[in-house]
């Protein structure tokens, strides 16, 4: 007999919760393919308990989690889920291979190659639908796709292309992605409700069983690396948002596991939502700490326009080389070197390819959004540059004068984008700039982002703000990359 009790769902959005006769779902989480629930706690009476603090400093080390799964998972379920194939990926009128059968560079061209058709099932239609069901529940629009995993593109154009490639890395490996699917749309949901205050701590014992999943797992195929890629991501994701205190030794362990098998992948055009993502984001990470990335990016379609990165693809390459030079003189205690002037020169040179945006059906919005965002990495890489020659107090005017490129396109982007538009994946060139003009980063932070909370990783780049320029303020002359290393802990976030 269904519950007369609003569902969580409904119940966090202050919507009226609807149900029909026979149907263990209210009638907005079936029409949302989200999971309907009524396992939330009722206030206790009496005075609230005091809070406790999560960790050292109110952190998480989910690399450290004692707690091994959530309440809700029962003892063996994850062996059971592991040899068995979900009901999505038996459907035989979808695949006509096995899970485990590898792309096959010379077949793969498209997302309709070895039996599987354009109109992939979806993941969150699959994930939100009750197994016990006998009716499925309804296949989510692409609006509803967006709206809520928009953080993760920059525009809704890039929806279709994103939510293929992340059916097809489901379909192909169930086995490594169910949960993290699971996760990823728990959280999403709880918090893209307005006036969230705080990230939902509840999923981390979720996140800590996945990061384990993540250690122990063993690539035996192109379709278990691109998983590997797509669960990597997802986990650093989360943890930035979460606690911000693992993101980059995650994503960059499933780099290191998925290495042998990239060359194949990358060749597969419809995967590049996927593939593109976390080498661009490791590399940004390697250009503030003077290291190397763990894989040189191939790029094989010059005109792809990415849900993250946009047009500055075409920029991976000559940023690899910076991170590899850039390194080469950390070690070497080089002051300058002639092949940082090469790649100066080729960014000066580098323009994006305005004919990419041709290539998808964009909105003017959009466009206008990506050719910013290709301005302000430019200068972004040449302010780089140009502390990589010179000292703080040392030829600051140019350095200024970077800085003021990227704020100007940012002021343009708000000024003719209306009151709604976020220029999001400008984090890092911003946050550059603030370290050249002493502006508050909390009120620029606004402007970055669709999220409706402060996430652990903008924090974080607070604290360091704060301390960086404290230390110019005293007088420090030396290079910004030793206050990088020595001041408080913070993150490259695209």
């Amino acid at each position: 007999m269904p519950t007369s009790r609003s569902c969580d769902q409904c119940y966090a959005q202050k919507k009226k919760c609807q149900r029909e006769k026979g149907l263990d779902k209210c009638i907005r989480c079936a029409h949302l393919a989200v999971d309907c629930s009524t396992a939330r706690y009722s206030r206790p009476p009496g005075r609230p308990a005091r809070s406790k603090l999560l960790g050292p400093a109110a952190e998480i080390q989910v690399w450290a989690s004692q707690d091994r799964s959530p309440a809700s998972r029962t003892p063996g379920s994850q062996s059971t889920e592991a040899q068995s194939l979900s009901p999505l990926s038996q459907s035989a009128s979808t695949i006509t291979v096995s899970e485990q059968e590898p792309l096959g560079i010379g077949h793969l061209n498209s997302p309709v190659s070895h039996g599987v058709q354009a109109r992939l099932p979806d993941i969150l239609q699959e994930l939100g639908q009750n197994q016990q069901q006998i009716t499925s529940a309804p296949e989510p629009t692409d609006e509803e796709f967006y709206e809520l995993i928009d953080i993760f593109m920059i525009g809704p154009t890039f929806t279709k292309s994103f939510r293929q490639a992340l059916n097809y890395s489901y379909l192909k490996a169930p086995h490594i992605l169910r949960d993290m699917f699971s996760v990823m749309i728990r959280y999403m949901t709880s918090t893209s409700k307005p006036n969230t205050t705080a990230p939902a701590h509840a999923e981390i014992a979720g996140v800590a069983e996945l990061l384990r999943k993540l250690q122990a797992t063993e690539i035996a195929n192109d379709n278990d690396a691109l998983a590997v890629l797509v669960l990597g991501q997802s986990l650093a994701a989360l943890d930035t948002f979460i606690v911000s205190t693992g993101s980059m030794l995650i994503l960059r362990h499933s780099l290191y596991l998925a290495k042998p098998w990239y060359p194949q992948l990358a060749q597969v055009g419809f995967l590049d939502p996927v593939t593109v993502t976390p080498i661009f984001w490791e590399l940004l990470e390697c250009l503030i700490k003077r290291e190397t990335p763990i894989i040189r990016p191939r790029i094989h379609r010059p005109h792809v326009v990415d849900r993250l990165f946009g047009l500055c693809v075409s920029l991976l390459p000559i940023l690899y080389d910076l991170c590899e030079v850039s390194h080469e003189m950390k070690v070497q205690s080089q002051p300058e070197s002639q092949k940082l002037n090469v790649i100066e020169q080729q960014v000066l040179e580098w323009s994006p390819d305005k004919s990419s945006l041709q290539s998808m059906p964009f909105t003017d919005s959009e466009i206008m959004l990506l050719r910013a965002q290709a301005a302000i990495y430019r200068s972004a890489s040449l302010l780089l540059i140009h502390r990589l020659k010179y000292p703080l107090s040392c030829q600051d005017g140019i350095a200024v004068s970077y800085a003021n490129d990227i704020m100007e396109e940012k002021d343009k982007i708000l000024l003719y984008g209306g009151p709604d538009t976020k220029l999001q994946f400008g984090c890092f060139p911003l946050f550059l700039a603030l370290l050249e003009i002493p502006l508050r980063p909390e009120s620029l932070w606004k402007s970055l982002t669709r999220l409706s909370y402060c996430p652990a990783c903008a924090e974080q780049f607070f604290a360091f703000h704060k301390y960086f320029w404290q230390r110019r303020w005293d007088g420090f002359k030396g290079s910004l990359f030793d206050l990088i290393n020595d001041g408080p802990t913070f993150m490259a976030v695209p």
